[in-house]
């Protein structure tokens, strides 16, 4: 009975000998592949394949079962490298049609209609699981219009598709193909219950070597080879080295090429420095009259204090803006624009405290007066804006607009100490995030612009 069962931690038992075979798949002569179907994936992803339909083709090497499945397998290792997904919906509604298909095309070769609905609960849990993975599926995104739920009206399957495939293993003979499913889904990635379990990735390396064990046993010897005094034709010799004066060639070339776009690069950077300091170094006049302006409310202040007495940050309310000043030394590792891991929660903080106020936000990279010659970053200005691009991204991840928010490299423009000291030079290497506040009212600004309107 399933209640007498051990825990699910264990569906065997005591797992066989290592040397068990790791996979079911079957040879397959001469080279020939599935061709991909004409497809339900959607217009924009890279997702191939197809569901096929009653009339698609059966891999009569597979059973009818797993053959019918055979197309949604193969979308699984794309799908878990998609990196971004325009529209998730199609997505979800090609994966959705190619489901149906397979229902179609299995129960069309004779499978049973209670084989199809547990085959089709396994693809289900196993396509969620992989869309769930991705940065586009997560937090719960994929969840909550699941095909699983579609389907079969449930959250989740992780726990049931292991509990299933205890049963089966009672009976492996008549069962064959539904453990087969099930060992292609582990084999391409698939965890259930297992992703959340301490030591989830030993116990289930052991799940899956004794199913390999189980299914060689159900499955019994190879048949006898067709020609048991074939030997394969000798190829005939080539010449190793007929490649060689080619290949050193184009290698020249290559190291050529590389060195005159360094050089070039180098020499690019060198005479356009002192040009962008001239620039830097413009400013407007003056106004003629400063206006009075009332005192600026705390509007930054309020969310980052925390890290305010803690001096990783300093926050500048003013009447219109708010200035977010965070030093480099401590946010970058030296000559690189990659963010330590320690100041990417503090990020976070900060794009959370943006976002609830809103408005538009400007991030500016400095750096201090030190020439970079690098591959990676020519002059000071790639450096500072490569840092200000990587702090935008974050804050776009901790949930500001992407429309609302644009960087900026200003390389050693506005010093706000001398270059003179080490720590001096410190100061300079920073990052201002600038938001200017959609709900900021500016009265001095209006009343400056009424003093100056025609009478």
């Amino acid at each position: 009975m399933a209640g007498e069962r051990p825990p699910i931690d264990d569906p065997f038992g005591p797992v066989g000998p290592a040397g068990v075979e790791r996979t079911f798949v079957k040879p397959n002569p001469g080279g020939r592949q599935a061709a991909p179907g004409a497809g339900f994936a959607p217009e924009g992803h890279t997702i191939v394949g197809g569901g096929g339909g009653a009339d698609a083709p059966v891999d009569h090497g597979l059973s009818p079962l797993l053959a019918a499945a055979n197309r949604l397998l193969l979308l699984v290792p794309s799908l878990r490298q998609m990196r971004s997904a325009p529209d998730p919906a199609a997505l979800r509604a090609s994966l959705a049609q190619g489901v149906r298909d397979f229902v179609t095309t299995a129960q069309s070769h004779g499978v049973a209609p209670e084989r199809v609905m547990a085959a089709r609960y396994i693809l289900c849990t196993m396509l969620d699981e992989a869309a769930a993975d991705t940065p586009w599926g997560g937090g719960g995104t994929w969840g909550r219009h699941s095909l699983l739920a579609e389907f079969h009206n449930e959250a989740s399957g992780g726990e049931k598709v292991f509990q299933l495939m205890a049963r089966l293993a009672d009976k492996p003979g008549a069962n064959r193909d539904l453990l087969e499913l099930i060992y292609a889904a582990i084999a391409l990635g698939f965890e259930g219950r297992y992703r959340v379990v301490q030591g989830g990735k030993a116990q289930l390396e052991a799940v899956r070597a004794k199913l390999a064990q189980i299914l060689a046993q159900a499955r019994g010897p190879y048949p006898a080879p067709l020609a048991r005094h074939w030997a394969a034709q000798p190829l005939p010799e080539r010449k190793a080295l007929s490649w060689l004066p080619l290949a050193l060639t184009a290698l020249i070339a290559v190291l050529v090429l590389g060195g005159a776009y360094a050089a070039f690069s180098t020499t690019l950077a060198t005479r356009s420095d002192p040009v962008y300091g001239q620039i830097q170094a413009l400013r407007l006049a003056p106004p003629v009259a400063a206006v009075a302006q009332p005192s600026p409310q705390p509007r930054l202040a309020v969310f980052l204090e925390p890290d305010i007495r803690a001096g990783i940050v300093a926050v500048r309310d003013e009447i219109d803006r708010s200035v977010v000043t965070v030093r480099g030394d401590g946010l970058f590792a030296p000559a690189s624009a990659t963010l330590v891991p320690e100041r990417e929660a503090l990020m976070r903080r900060i794009g959370e405290a943006m976002a609830r106020v809103g408005g538009n936000v400007i991030v500016t990279g400095y750096t201090d007066n030190t020439p970079i010659r690098t591959l990676r970053f020519p002059s000071n200005w790639h450096l500072s804006d490569s840092r200000a691009q990587a702090v935008r991204g974050l804050l776009m991840a901790a949930g500001v607009p992407r429309e609302s928010v644009r960087a900026e490299g200003r390389a050693e423009g506005d010093p706000v100490a001398p270059n003179d000291t080490p720590a001096n030079r410190a100061l300079n290497r920073r990052v201002e995030i600038t938001l200017h506040a959609a709900t900021a009212t500016a009265p001095a600004a209006r009343a400056g612009a009424a003093a100056s309107a025609p009478r």
